[in-house]
């Protein structure tokens, strides 16, 4: 049974600011092949940082309590060159360094440094496309996508309704390498997936039309298809139909989504600090989406659409081993 129209005095506050940081991910993790290193020598991370690095303060906090020796700065070349001078034993130059969000990601690909990189908290889609679309002449880049796998956001549709459900989802040309995953995904999970492109130009909330056989909408995470002001309207259009959304960050679910897969910060440096224990001198992974992950729900939301949410449900996920 499709829950009944949310009232819309009892719709969440969705303000431009919390749509805003709801639409910029989060999210890390790497694996690679290689020799470990030696436990006891003090690892030296270099890290590449957005504009305004206090916007990333607490992932460079997470980053400092897993990492003794953290180098942040928002220009590539300067870290390369602080990499060599620190009164810490420096790196060699063919370690990797570490970009947070695409906007480092990009600043990184276009510098010309001659390391690999090794990005975390920028989405798939971003990865997708920064990566692809860099100079051809340059060193290796791998990821760990800021966006759990999409068999994650399945098995959360299908535990959060214990039935089967048909999960729609709008995708642009942008997310098109998203619909075998989701279509496999869907198989696994055993959810009926109705699938539906948006054209060029055309308005999300519209093509919404087009998921009329849908119970619940699985939001991706496209930038084309959900700015701030596009999800705003997302969640009213979808309030006042009843059919509840999911998110892709917790950013997302505490704007108005009724839940979503995601990784937090812990996850990502813990998945990152598996990777970089296992990069040698081989070729770099590819890109790939997070190995742990967990469950956020926006309660307010639940009891407005009448969804109970189980114990179950919120132990979903894969958690990093203890330290």
């Amino acid at each position: 049974m499709v829950p009944c129209p949310l009232p819309h005095a009892a719709q969440p506050g969705l303000s431009r600011r919390t749509l805003l940081a709801a639409l910029g991910l989060g999210g890390l993790q790497l694996r690679t092949q290689a020799s470990p290193r030696d436990m006891h020598e003090p690892r030296e991370l270099r890290v590449v940082t957005a504009g305004e690095p206090a916007s990333q303060k607490a992932v460079l906090q997470a980053l400092r309590q897993r990492f003794p020796l953290v180098l942040a700065d928002s220009d590539p070349l300067q870290l390369m060159e602080a990499g060599r001078t620190a009164g810490a034993p420096a790196a060699p130059l063919t370690s990797p360094l570490v970009t947070i969000g695409p906007v480092a990601l990009r600043r990184a690909l276009e510098s010309g440094v001659r390391a690999p990189l090794v990005a975390v908290f920028a989405s798939s889609q971003a990865c997708i496309r920064l990566i692809g679309e860099g100079p051809r002449e340059r060193i290796a880049a791998t990821a760990i996508y800021a966006d759990a796998p999409p068999l994650a956001q399945l098995q959360l549709v299908s535990h959060l309704f214990e039935r089967g459900v048909i999960t729609g989802v709008l995708l642009s040309e942008s997310s098109a390498y998203l619909e075998r995953p989701l279509r496999q995904a869907a198989a696994q999970a055993g959810i009926d997936l109705l699938l539906e492109y948006v054209a060029p130009g055309r308005d999300a909330v519209r093509s919404l039309n087009r998921l009329a056989g849908a119970h619940v909408l699985l939001a991706v995470p496209d930038s084309t298809l959900y700015t701030a002001e596009t999800l705003r309207s997302v969640l009213e259009s979808t309030y006042r139909r009843g059919l509840p959304v999911i998110g892709f960050s917790a950013a997302t679910v505490a704007a108005g989504t009724l839940a979503a897969a995601y990784p937090d910060i812990d996850d990502v440096v813990s998945d990152l600090s598996d990777l970089l224990d296992t990069l040698g001198g081989g070729s770099l992974p590819e890109p790939r989406y997070p190995n742990y992950w967990r469950v956020g729900v926006n309660g307010k939301v639940a009891r407005s659409l009448g969804i109970a949410v189980s114990d179950k449900v919120l132990a979903l996920g894969s958690r990093p081993p203890a330290r």
